[in-house]
């Protein structure tokens, strides 16, 4: 499993909090139809915040596992996480991060600690639960001339803080919501924004939970439980 392989949204005020317009398609997190996520696995469709054409910050539905926009034919990876230190130079990512940068809301995430199974699963969170957001990379890929757009994202890893480093030797990069017009601009270089993908150093709390998590389809408030 990658770093960061599954997190949670249980947050109702995504919308708000993001200062976000929902695009027409965009459903799933509406606040009459929320439904809390305590599971959310790669491959499926998460919602993130980016820039439209008109420069509005908007909410989307994309599938979790980037796939440049030049593939051709049947993608070899779609990988779900990028390293921070080589973002600018990879051929897989370098296009995204200079033009197509987006944020992954989230309130917490899971990480499996130990070298050897079987591994004990953490979730990771704000202590107040808040609300925060990934860095990530947004791309529109055509499977084909004929078929529709499909888009795609990845969350950008970075080297552990000092709540991550007993349990992961990297962490997603969480950026601080006074550096989200930034990272979102399209007039601000690559270059320009490398000095947010650090540790976050802000505050994090980090607990053993239940392997239920291992498997995808255990999506409850039990996941997040503490054990013993």
């Amino acid at each position: 499993m990658g770093m960061c392989g599954r997190y949670t949204i249980r947050r109702i005020d995504m919308l708000i909090r993001f200062g976000a317009m929902d695009e027409p398609s965009f459903e799933t997190f509406d606040e009459k139809r929320i439904v809390p996520r305590y599971n959310i696995a790669p491959s499926q469709p998460i919602p993130v915040a980016r820039l439209n054409k008109s420069g509005e910050r908007v909410i989307r539905m994309v599938s979790w596992g980037l796939v440049p926009s030049w593939t051709k034919g049947t993608p070899k990876s779609r990988p779900i996480n990028a390293r921070a230190e080589t973002i600018a130079t990879s051929g897989m990512f370098r296009q995204a991060y200079e033009r197509r940068r987006c944020l992954i809301p989230a309130d917490g995430f899971y990480e499996w600690q130990g070298k050897t199974p079987p591994k004990q699963p953490m979730f990771i969170h704000q202590p107040d639960d808040g609300l925060f957001a990934f860095a990530g990379l947004w791309e529109r890929w055509k499977p084909d001339d004929a078929a529709d757009p499909v888009d795609t994202c990845t969350i950008i890893t970075t080297t552990p803080n000092a709540v991550m480093k007993p349990i992961h030797d990297r962490m997603p990069v969480i950026l601080h919501e006074r550096d989200y017009d930034h990272w979102l601009s399209r007039d601000v270089p690559g270059d320009a924004v490398m000095d947010l993908l650090r540790p976050f150093d802000g505050e994090l709390e980090a607990y053993p939970v239940s392997t239920l998590v291992n498997k995808p389809a255990n999506d409850s408030a039990a996941l997040i439980e503490r054990i013993d």
